[in-house]
């Protein structure tokens, strides 16, 4: 099995493990289609995944920050993660399958308990067991500025995000 015990977070910053050594675990997650990538997480993780609906721009942000949308009664920031990470340029289209995950954040921080991720299709769910889960060799090249890891689960390629530094980047626009 590959060294990726952790689902979230930052693990260097010391973050509980996902998949605990010398047991077999299973961690429910769910798999979130971007353009360019799909990412893995928790599901603890996710508050809800709700229907895609164009977020209120803020002005003076980049092209990742989409805006932000009201949600029971927060205003939660939007994000388009492959911009943000580099991996496309300029505009997510949102399309009919589109959908915005909202994410739970780590920090406690009241002024922004969610940040919301727009996906380019519907999150379907996965259970992953550490048998199941091993590094993938073929993403050395990609930016890993948000992405704790790459890996794969069960034969399929996909990245595990940095919440917390998602947390850290949204909150300097957002607040």
């Amino acid at each position: 099995m590959a060294d990726v015990t952790y689902l979230g977070g930052n693990k260097k910053a010391g973050g509980a493990p996902a998949l605990p050594a010398g047991r077999s675990s299973v961690v429910h997650c769910l798999m979130i289609p971007l353009t360019t990538d799909i990412l893995l997480l928790p599901n603890a993780a996710i508050a809800e995944v709700v229907a895609a609906r164009q977020p209120e721009a803020v002005v003076n942000t980049p092209d990742w920050f989409l805006g932000e949308f009201d949600w029971r009664d927060y205003q939660v920031p939007v994000i388009a993660f492959e911009v943000l990470n580099g991996d496309v340029a300029g505009d997510i289209a949102v399309n009919r399958n589109s959908r915005i995950a909202i994410l739970n954040t780590l920090n406690g921080n009241p002024r922004l308990p969610y940040i919301g991720i727009m996906t380019q299709g519907i999150p379907r769910l996965q259970v992953v067991q550490d048998k199941s889960l091993e590094a993938n060799p073929e993403t050395e090249q990609r930016n890993k500025v948000y992405i704790n890891e790459f890996v794969m689960v069960n034969g399929e390629p996909v990245s595990i995000p940095n919440i917390d530094l998602l947390e850290r980047v949204v909150q300097e626009l957002a607040h």
